[in-house]
C-alpha cells in the first residue's frame, strides 16, 4: 500500500509541467542541464525580426521551491549574449520573474514565452540592423550546472543610394522605382533606410523611398545636411512630395540568386568588350544591385570593373591600402568630384559578370554614347561606404571625402602592389561641362524652347474679346534657373515687373483691404462706413494709437510681445522659461504672425504647438485655438512613433512646421499679451492656487481657496480682462462653526 502511494505521488509530480521542468531519459552518464538552440524560424533581413528558439531540458527533476528567496535561486539563470569581432556583449539576463535587458537592446529584444514557461527562453530581436550579424549565445546556469549553445546569424539586405552617371537628382518617383528594378533591386522602405542608419549608414543626398517621401540619413550633422533635424543625427525627412519632383533614389537588395564573377584580361575591357566577355562565359554583366548583394555576402575584390549600367565599381569587405580607404563598402569610379560622370565607354577596366541560378537572359544594351566635353586629368574613385560616407553640405557642389584616387592620364600598364592589382589608368576621359546658370530675360511665351531643365510656361491666350472692358498687362519676367550639383534643381523667380493700364473698378467693400492697423478687425456698418475693433493696448479710428508698450528687449506685433532666446532648451524647459515671464512659447494664429516670426527671428525654433496629451490632437500651449496651419508636406508624421510630439518652425520655406521629439534642444521665442494683469487682488482668509506670477495674460483664470477653518461662499474663480484688470472676486471665506 505504501509503495503504491509513493508511485502515485511520483506520477503526479512528473505530470505537472507548470512546476517541474522537462525531463530527459535517465542515465548515469548524463549532464543534468542541457540547452538546445533550434534553427531560426525567420530569415534575418534588414529591418526584419529574428527569432532564435532556445529550450532548457533536465536529465532529472529539479528541486521544487515555490516561495521565498530560494524560489528564485531554484530557477535557472538565463543570459543571451552577442559575439562579434572578438567581443561579447550582453543582450539580456532573466531569472525568476525578472528580465533585465541591456539598454542598447531595450526596445528590440524580448523573451516572449518566458512568462508562461521558464524553460522556453526563445529570443526575439526586431528592427534588425547590419551590425546584428554575428554569433548569438544562449547560456543557462542552474546551481553548479550550466550549458550553452550558439548560432551564427547573417543579416541580409543592404540600402544604397543610386543615381545616373549624368548628374544628381534626375529621378521622378516613378523613374526612381524603375531605376531600382533595372539594377535588380527594389526601392527602399522607410524601415529599411532607418535600419541602415542605425547600422551606421550616412549619405547627404536626398533620395526617394517607397512611401513617396524623400529622406536621407545623417550620422554627423553639419551645415547643408541639417534637413528638418537641425544639429541632431537621424534620418532627414522632406515628407510626401510631388511624384514629378526629381531626386536620387535609395535602393534595397537582399538576395543575390546567383554568383558574381570577376573577369579580367591583360588589356582590360571597354564597355562593349566587357559585355561580350561575359557572354562568352555564358553569363551577363552584373547589375549594381547584384554587386551590392555580393558584397553583402562577403565578396571582396580590389579590381574596378564594368557593370551593366555603364558604371565602374568594386566591393571591399576588408579595407586595406589602395583598396578603398578606411571603411568597407562598394566603391564607385566617377569622373568628377561631385560624384557624377561614369567613365568613358572606351576606357578599360575589368568586368563583373553574373551567373544566375536559372537560364541566363542577356540584353543588348549597346554602347553608352559619350557627349562632347572637355578633357580632365583623371578619374575619381569615391567610397560609397555602407558604414560611413561623410559628404559636405548638400547645397553646394559636393566633393567626396572618403577614399579618393586621382589617376594621371598617361597610359600605363596595369601594375601590381603587394599581390593586389592596382587601378589601371585611363586616357582621354571626357568631362561633361557643368551646367551654367541659365539667365532668362524674356516676354514669356509658351512656344519658347527652353534649355533642358528650365521651366516652361503655358502659351499666352488672348482674351481681349471676352468682355467689353479689359486690362492690359506688360509682364516681364527675369528668371534664374539654378542647377547646382548639390541642390535640388529649381526655378527661382528673380524679379517680376507688372504694369497695369486702364481704370480699376471701384470696390464696394469698405473693409477690403483692411483699413485697421495693428491687427484690428474691420466691422462694416450700414452707411458704407466702418469701425475698427482694436486689440488690447491700441485705440483710435484705425487702432493707430499704441497705449501700451512691451517691456525692454521685447518686440511688439498686433497686440502681443515677443522675445527670442538663442539658448537651446528642450521644449518643456523653453515653455517653463516663457511662463516665468507670464507668457508661453509662441503661438502662430495668422499668416501675418507667421511672416513676423520668420522675418524677425531667422531661426529653426520651438513653437507652443504640441500633441503631448493626445496623439494627433495638436494644441497651443497658451490655450489659443488652432486657426491657422502651415505644415510641411507629409507632416505631422510622428516619425516611426518616436515621440515627435512638439512642433518646430524654420524661417526658410515660409516657416513651415514639422513635428519632432520634444527632447531636442532648440532656440525658442516667448509670446505674451501686450496688455496683461498684475498679481490678483487679495481676499481675506484666502490664497490663490499655483505659484504666484507678476504678469498674467488676458483671459488667464486663477482660483482662490479658503484657509483652514474657513468655509467658501460664491465662485472662487476670476478672469484677467482685456483692459488688464481682474474681475472683482466674488468669493468670501466665513469662519467655520465647528
Amino acid at each position: 500500500m505504501k509503495s503504491s502511494l509513493l508511485f502515485l505521488l511520483l506520477a503526479m509530480a512528473l505530470s505537472s509541467s507548470a512546476l517541474i521542468p522537462e525531463v530527459e531519459g535517465m542515465s548515469k552518464d548524463y549532464k543534468s542541464l542541457r540547452v538546445r538552440i533550434g534553427n531560426s524560424s525567420t530569415k534575418a533581413v534588414l529591418s526584419g525580426t529574428l527569432t532564435i528558439p532556445c529550450h532548457i531540458t533536465y536529465q532529472s527533476p529539479a528541486e521544487e521551491v515555490t516561495v521565498g528567496r530560494r524560489a528564485v535561486l531554484a530557477t535557472p539563470r538565463v543570459k543571451w549574449t552577442f559575439i562579434s569581432n572578438g567581443k561579447e556583449v550582453e543582450i539580456l539576463v532573466a531569472r525568476g520573474h525578472k528580465v533585465k535587458i541591456n539598454e542598447a537592446y531595450r526596445l528590440r529584444a524580448s523573451l516572449p514565452h518566458y512568462t508562461t514557461s521558464a524553460y522556453d527562453v526563445t529570443l526575439v530581436l526586431k528592427d534588425l540592423i547590419s551590425n546584428d550579424s554575428g554569433i548569438y549565445k544562449c547560456h543557462v546556469q542552474h546551481g553548479i550546472e550550466d550549458d550553452h549553445e550558439m548560432l551564427e546569424v547573417k543579416v541580409k539586405g543592404v540600402v544604397f543610394l543610386y543615381r545616373e552617371g549624368i548628374s544628381r537628382y534626375t529621378y521622378t518617383f516613378p523613374m526612381a522605382q524603375e531605376a531600382c528594378n533595372r539594377i535588380k533591386a527594389h526601392i527602399a522602405t522607410a524601415d529599411q533606410l532607418l535600419a541602415a542608419y542605425h547600422g551606421g549608414y550616412e549619405q547627404c543626398d536626398a533620395g526617394w523611398i517607397a512611401d513617396q517621401t524623400v529622406r536621407y540619413p545623417i550620422q554627423t550633422p553639419r551645415e547643408g545636411c541639417y534637413g528638418d533635424m537641425d544639429g541632431f543625427p537621424g534620418v532627414r525627412n522632406y515628407g510626401v512630395l510631388d511624384p514629378g519632383d526629381m531626386y536620387d533614389v535609395y535602393c534595397y537588395v537582399e538576395e543575390l540568386n546567383g554568383e558574381v564573377v570577376l573577369g579580367s584580361a591583360p588589356n582590360k575591357f571597354t564597355l562593349s568588350e566587357a559585355r561580350d566577355y561575359c557572354r562568352t562565359l555564358g553569363a551577363e554583366m552584373a547589375n549594381t544591385g547584384q554587386l551590392y548583394a555580393a558584397w553583402n555576402e562577403g565578396v571582396d575584390q580590389c579590381n574596378p570593373g564594368w557593370l551593366a549600367d555603364g558604371s565602374v565599381r568594386y566591393p571591399i569587405v576588408t579595407p586595406r591600402e589602395k583598396c578603398g580607404g578606411n571603411s568597407p563598402g562598394v566603391k564607385t569610379v566617377f569622373q568628377f568630384r561631385n560624384q557624377t560622370g561614369f567613365p568613358d565607354p572606351q576606357a578599360r577596366y575589368d568586368v563583373y559578370c553574373f551567373r544566375g541560378e536559372g537560364p541566363v537572359q542577356t540584353e543588348d544594351h549597346g554602347e553608352t554614347p559619350s557627349p562632347p566635353a572637355e578633357r580632365v586629368e583623371g578619374v575619381i574613385t569615391v567610397t560609397e561606404s555602407f558604414e560611413e560616407l561623410k559628404l559636405p553640405e548638400a547645397k553646394a557642389e559636393n566633393e567626396a571625402q572618403g577614399f579618393v584616387d586621382t589617376i594621371p592620364l598617361n597610359k600605363t600598364d596595369a601594375t601590381k602592389l603587394a599581390g593586389v592589382e592596382v587601378l589601371s589608368t585611363v586616357k582621354d576621359l571626357q568631362e561633361v561641362p557643368p551646367q551654367p546658370t541659365a539667365l532668362v530675360d524674356e516676354n514669356v511665351n509658351g512656344d519658347e524652347d527652353l534649355s533642358p531643365g528650365v521651366a516652361s510656361f503655358p502659351p499666352y491666350e488672348d482674351h481681349s474679346d471676352d468682355s467689353e472692358e479689359s486690362t492690359t498687362m506688360d509682364y516681364k519676367t527675369t528668371a534664374i534657373f539654378r542647377h547646382s550639383q548639390g541642390d535640388t534643381p529649381g526655378f527661382v523667380p528673380e524679379s517680376t515687373q507688372a504694369t497695369l493700364e486702364g481704370e480699376a473698378l471701384p470696390t464696394a467693400d469698405v473693409c477690403f483691404p483692411n483699413p485697421c492697423e495693428n491687427g484690428g478687425t474691420c466691422i462694416e456698418e450700414d452707411d458704407d462706413n466702418f469701425h475698427c475693433l482694436c486689440l488690447p493696448g491700441y485705440f483710435g479710428k484705425v487702432c493707430e494709437i499704441n497705449v501700451e508698450k512691451c517691456p525692454d528687449e521685447w518686440d511688439s506685433f498686433q497686440g502681443f510681445c515677443y522675445k527670442h532666446f538663442y539658448e537651446r532648451k528642450s521644449w518643456e524647459e523653453a515653455e517653463t522659461h516663457c511662463r516665468d515671464f507670464g507668457g508661453h512659447l509662441v503661438s502662430i494664429i495668422t499668416p501675418e504672425e507667421q511672416d513676423f516670426v520668420n522675418n524677425q527671428y531667422k531661426d529653426y525654433q520651438w513653437t507652443g504647438l504640441n500633441d503631448r496629451t493626445i496623439e494627433g490632437d495638436f494644441q497651443w500651449s497658451d490655450g489659443n485655438t488652432v486657426l491657422f496651419e502651415n505644415w510641411n508636406k507629409g507632416q505631422p508624421d510622428s516619425y516611426f512613433l518616436s515621440g515627435e510630439d512638439c512642433v518646430v518652425t524654420g524661417w526658410h520655406d515660409n516657416g513651415q512646421w514639422s513635428d519632432v521629439p520634444c527632447n531636442y534642444h532648440l532656440p525658442y521665442t516667448c509670446k505674451m499679451g501686450l496688455v496683461t494683469c498684475g498679481p490678483p487682488p487679495e481676499v481675506a482668509n484666502a490664497s490663490t492656487y499655483g505659484r504666484p506670477k507678476t504678469r498674467y495674460q488676458i483671459n488667464s483664470v486663477i482660483g482662490y481657496r479658503c484657509d483652514n477653518g474657513f468655509l467658501q461662499r460664491n465662485s472662487p474663480v476670476i478672469r484677467c480682462q482685456s483692459d488688464g484688470m481682474w474681475e472683482e472676486p466674488q468669493i468670501s471665506c466665513l469662519p467655520s462653526l465647528q
